[in-house]
């Protein structure tokens, strides 16, 4: 079980912060993850200046949490809560607070347009993996002579969002125990989320 650290051990990484490996480009092998890693992942998410400041300091507070959870492993999905609640915030502001609860308000920018899927990273990713994946059905086709086809469902991610986020928040909100490793991945989302958000202030 987590408790209170030691205060001889305050300033040493939680353990399972260095169970990771990660590639060296310079040396061309794997090495154990290093703070130096974890804070450049996490200090490359600064939104824009088009994004007001008491959201951009709220969410200062998500990057911190997130950078000390090398010290507190538990401190990751407080990380977490805390990059939705910045999110709801920024929706509210966005929103002029007319809307209530964090799925509505998603549903409101969605529909607005003000997300889109080309602006999630997971969505791009996903996107160039479908390209590559009908590129070679394509090239299997010339080789065998044969047309091969491809079949792919239409992958909205902003529809996802809108049921993902809410339950995420809300779960974390009325006490959980998840902890799932890293951070970075929702961090990223709310990050990209927030800078789309105002990227255009027609409301």
């Amino acid at each position: 079980m987590d408790t209170l650290k030691e205060l001889s051990e305050v300033l040493k990484p939680d353990p399972r912060s260095e169970m990771y490996s990660i590639f060296d480009q310079e040396s061309g092998a794997l090495r154990t993850k290093a703070i130096e890693d974890h804070y450049a992942i996490v200090s490359k998410f600064i939104l824009h200046d088009g994004v007001p400041e008491k959201i951009r300091e709220h969410f200062e507070t998500t990057k911190n949490l997130l950078l000390y959870s090398w010290f507190v492993y538990r401190f990751i999905p407080v990380a977490e809560f805390h990059a939705a609640t910045t999110l709801e915030f920024a929706l509210k502001e966005r929103t002029g607070g007319k809307i209530r609860g964090l799925y509505k308000l998603i549903d409101h920018a969605v529909s607005k347009g003000w997300v889109k899927n080309e602006g999630f990273s997971n969505w791009q990713h996903r996107e160039r993996v479908r390209e590559e994946q009908e590129s070679m059905y394509r090239q299997l086709s010339k080789l065998t002579e044969n047309e091969i086809e491809f079949h792919d469902e239409p992958y909205d991610y902003v529809e996802k969002l809108k049921e993902t986020i809410p339950y995420l928040r809300n779960a974390y909100a009325h006490g959980s125990s998840m902890l799932y490793p890293g951070g970075y991945g929702k961090l990223e989302i709310c990050f990209e989320f927030i800078n789309q958000l105002y990227e255009n202030n027609e409301i």
